[in-house]
């Protein structure tokens, strides 16, 4: 007997149940301990993100947004609403077969030029970065770089981009590398037949790689080719191909030098060939680029860089009114003496504030610093990536313990600036806010 299809708002998607066990575990693999931290970062209801992990409908945006959190992708997970009905596989196949099955899916999951993703209804601009970054991603061949430490918004703005890119018309695929195992990211050859196999099923083209990859050429030189002969080929309108978290592939000094070379050859194979100009780049990551590559193959010295600062006093209030919020001056200014501007921990506040109204502002930074606080977790998670690193620890300690900016070794410099616990003065360093001295200052502790 056909299984009866449920009915669902036409704009909300589900976990297909297969899936069900796999998303729960991608949770404490993307470093969340529990439904409310992930909630909490995107802005969310924690009943959005339950219903979410269950299998239950979700509205459509909320569902793009938890997917790229969580380095998932939508049209793998998902089952293909059909004006407000969902449909079995089994429905779906006899149908159109399963090719049709993934082009629907995937012209409902890339949005049309009108579609909001990422909690776009929350963004919150920082002049003139993405003025600039629209007039960039215009230009054929470009190369957007964003770096800034951990959780300043990078994928927020990467994802500004794409929307701007797809009211354009252009193809746009997001695609993160956090979802690149370790045996798959330490050999070049297969890392890079991952990578154009996750852009061909982003594409929801087929996958071509057994013809059209020659062992007798090299890795990068196959690459490229897929790309020219084959996928760029297949589209009439730009591709942006927006890559996040590339900091994943640093670690592997031969892998990164070539990769990183490959994205510096593409992109110069803009200014020389006319398909090639069709391929647009975005890169974001947090850490410096530390790994020895030669300055003429290098992507990080040429296109437009772009490096995102804290929110100023006007955008936090921005951010309050996006959440309903009636905060005052004299609120917002001491929510800045604790946490300065930084954009996670400023929504963490105001989605708090605004799941909870019972809760006030003058409550929340009572306990900020302490293992009962609204940023307990986030605490917690530096402080065991500082126990985990010996000199990182004791860098981190000397610079809160300090009554003002200390200077500390190079390297554990970059690491902490990275991480987004210090601000750099000059050549010497100071916590980034009062949370963090607080905290870090009672709780890191270190062998002398």
């Amino acid at each position: 007997m056909a299984t009866e299809p449920s009915r669902v708002n036409s704009r909300s998607l589900r976990v297909t149940p297969s899936w069900v066990e796999k998303v729960k575990r991608a949770l404490p693999r993307n470093g969340f301990a529990r439904q409310t931290d992930l909630a909490f970062e995107l802005g969310l209801a924690t009943d959005t993100v339950r219903k979410f992990l269950n299998g239950k409908p979700v509205n459509c945006d909320n569902f793009f947004e938890i997917c790229r959190r969580l380095a998932l992708e939508p049209q793998e997970i998902t089952i293909e609403l059909n004006g407000g009905l969902e449909l079995t596989k089994e429905q779906n196949l006899a149908k159109s077969g399963e090719v049709k099955r993934q082009e629907a899916i995937f012209n409902l999951t890339q949005p049309p030029a009108e579609a909001e993703f990422l909690a776009a209804e929350l963004y919150v601009e920082r002049p003139p970065i993405e003025a600039n970054c629209h007039e960039a991603i215009l230009q054929p061949g470009a190369l957007i770089r964003i770096k800034a430490p951990k959780q300043m918004g990078k994928t927020w703005l990467m994802d500004q981009i794409l929307r701007d890119a797809a009211r354009e018309g252009y193809k746009t695929v997001p695609l993160n590398l956090l979802r690149a195992d370790h045996s798959v990211i330490a050999h070049l050859d297969k890392f890079l037949r991952w990578f154009c196999a996750r852009v061909s099923r982003q594409l929801c083209l087929p996958n071509r790689l057994a013809d059209a990859w020659d062992e007798d050429l090299g890795s990068n030189d196959n690459c490229m080719s897929y790309f020219e002969e084959y996928l760029l080929r297949e589209l009439d309108t730009p591709l942006v191909l927006g890559l996040d978290n590339v900091d994943q592939v640093f670690p592997y000094h031969t892998v990164a030098q070539d990769f990183f070379g490959l994205l510096r050859a593409c992109h110069e194979a803009g200014n020389r060939g006319e398909i090639w100009q069709n391929l647009r780049l975005v890169v974001a990551h947090s850490t410096e680029v530390y790994i020895p590559l030669n300055v003429n193959q290098s992507p990080f010295n040429v296109g437009l860089p772009i490096e995102l600062p804290e929110f100023s006093p006007q955008q936090i209030q921005n951010l309050a009114t996006k959440h309903g919020l009636d905060c005052n001056e004299v609120q917002l200014e001491k929510l800045r003496e604790m946490i300065g501007g930084h954009p996670y921990l400023v929504q963490q506040a105001f989605t708090c504030m605004r799941d909870d109204p019972d809760t006030k502002l003058e409550e929340i930074l009572k306990t900020a610093p302490t293992e009962a606080g609204l940023y307990q977790n986030h605490l917690r998670e530096h402080l065991i990536a500082l126990q985990q690193d010996a000199k990182l620890a004791v860098a981190m300690k000397k610079i809160v313990d300090a009554l003002s900016p200390v200077r500390v070794e190079v390297e554990e410099a970059f690491k902490l600036e990275s991480m987004g616990l210090v601000h750099k003065q000059g050549n010497e360093m100071m916590p980034s806010c009062l949370l963090y001295r607080l905290y870090f200052s009672d709780r890191l502790e270190v062998s002398q």
